[in-house]
């Protein structure tokens, strides 16, 4: 089995700019989102220096932090939620089957579902196949979930 990641980088107006680290992603706190040096900055997702997988599902526990954080800052108060890092991968591991990791930043597993989720299912291959590409587009996208 061959697993092969593209490049991935912020946009240059991103990577060129104050905003961004040495590895020309956006420089935030791993766990507010705030930006290191411009406190009136956040960042999530593709552009944003966090050292987890930058998948759907961690923008999806990312985004509500942003907000609270965002929003005590607007008003003066302390950011106070915290991003622990949450992602998703799903992995197919045969025809109809997949395992979905879910892992925060200590790589520790942080299974959202009833069951082990280390043993791959066909029901899971489902749920990657059917049934995220409508919470996505229809939910995540649209800002309802």
């Amino acid at each position: 089995m061959i697993h092969v990641t593209p490049y991935m980088g912020a946009p240059k107006v991103v990577a060129e700019s104050p905003l961004a680290d040495e590895t020309g992603f956006l420089s935030v706190d791993i766990h507010t989102l705030q930006h290191k040096k411009f406190e009136n900055v956040f960042g999530l997702g593709d552009n944003a220096n966090l050292p987890t997988s930058k998948t759907g599902a961690a923008i999806r526990k990312q985004a509500p932090v942003l907000v609270d954080n965002l929003i005590a800052s607007m008003r003066n108060q302390t950011t106070k939620r915290i991003y622990d890092g949450y992602t998703s991968c799903p992995i197919v591991t045969g025809y109809n089957k997949l395992i979905l990791a879910e892992f925060d930043y200590s790589k520790e597993p942080i299974e959202s579902m009833p069951f082990d989720q280390g043993v791959e299912r066909t029901s899971m291959y489902i749920l990657k196949k059917d049934l995220l590409p409508i919470m996505y587009w229809n939910g995540m996208l649209k800002g309802t979930m």
